[in-house]
């Protein structure tokens, strides 16, 4: 009983010692560690547009708003700032995805093919 007891206590030390953390999975094929293939690969960070920047979508800007006339790569937007005045009057616009959305006459919030209801 008391070998159990002492085996158990030396455990719980190794354990306590290492944080509990159980060492990272790698390739026992390489003899250097790399990452299993079923985890995702880091993707790098793109730096964010600040405002007044061209940009082709809203993720692309640091106020994630992208507006403008025009649609895809031919006709980038700009990334307009988080805190702006914006008109009252409502608009409507044709969007890239061909639907109407109607928003502010001097900020639309998002890219646009017209200045009109989409047809």
């Amino acid at each position: 009983m008391r070998y159990v007891l002492v085996g158990f206590l030396a455990l719980f030390v190794a354990c306590v010692a290492t944080g509990g953390a159980p060492p990272p999975r790698t390739n026992n094929t390489n003899p250097r560690p790399r990452p299993i293939a079923d985890e995702p690969a880091p993707t790098p960070k793109r730096e964010a547009k600040p405002a007044g920047a061209s940009c082709l979508a809203a993720a692309e800007c640091e106020s994630g708003t992208c507006e403008g006339q025009g649609c895809g790569n031919d006709a980038p937007g700009t990334c307009a700032p988080a805190a702006r005045g914006c008109t009252r009057d409502a608009r409507q616009y044709c969007g890239c995805d061909g639907k109407t959305f109607t928003a502010s006459g001097s900020c639309p919030g998002q890219r646009f093919s017209a200045k009109t209801a989409c047809p």
